[in-house]
């Protein structure tokens, strides 16, 4: 993650508390620093910002909750449902048309109307933490899904792309904490948790390519005193 930047950035000031206390625990420094955690909303994060997160839907449609706000900050006032149809056009090619939650697609915005947006985002980061709108706190893993699936969306993208298509800083408020009723301390741990064993998994590919089961058992999804606490 060294050309790579993460903001995490949330108005409960719960979940954001809770971020910083679990990547403190879980996340080793040298990943952690590239985390910035921040009590603000979209409209206050420094610009520009080569990638934004949506929590979305299976189908794309980004015209209600977060994905209104994103909506709005990305799609001409003239043409509010830009945005669903970059995003959707770009599903159906990947997923014809249902992407399944845990995932993630990355929506290039260039040559879409969305590309000359204020916040100077060049690619959404579709991750669907539900099918449709309603809860999915029976997901255990569903914020550790999403949020291990887009570090590899990204990390695979910056591998292909040249110097100038890279993203360098992604921006992501909480996954599941709104409609799909995950509490707030879940997706915090989570989200530690998917940061800690990527950056464990890019470190160590000897390991992480041939995992033996006692090295799966060692990483819970849901109990932060583990092995991956910050050393």
């Amino acid at each position: 993650m060294d050309a790579l930047n993460f903001i995490l950035f949330d108005l409960n000031p719960r979940l954001v508390e809770s971020w910083k206390t679990e990547f403190d625990k879980i996340v080793p420094p040298e990943c952690a620093k590239h985390v910035e955690i921040k009590h603000c909303t979209l409209g206050n994060l420094q610009k520009p910002i080569d990638c934004l997160v949506s929590p979305a839907n299976s189908f794309g449609r980004l015209d209600g909750s977060y994905d209104a706000v994103l909506s709005e900050a990305l799609a001409p006032a003239s043409d509010p449902d830009a945005l669903t149809r970059a995003a959707q056009t770009t599903l159906y090619a990947r997923w014809r048309g249902f992407a399944p939650p845990g995932t993630c697609t990355l929506v290039p915005l260039t040559g879409t109307p969305c590309a000359d947006n204020p916040t100077g985002c060049r690619v959404l980061a579709l991750c669907p933490t539900m099918r449709i709108p309603s809860s999915v706190s029976w997901h255990r893993e569903i914020v550790y899904n999403c949020v291990w699936s887009l570090l590899v969306a990204v990390d695979q993208h910056n591998a292909d792309a040249g110097p100038g298509e890279r993203i360098r800083n992604v921006a992501m408020t909480g996954l599941a904490t709104g409609v799909g009723r995950v509490p707030v301390e879940v997706c915090a741990v989570q989200t530690a948790l998917a940061f800690a064993h990527f950056h464990e998994a890019k470190a160590d590919p000897e390991k992480w390519s041939r995992l033996e089961w006692g090295d799966i058992m060692e990483m819970p999804l849901s109990d932060p005193s583990s092995p991956h606490r910050k050393r």
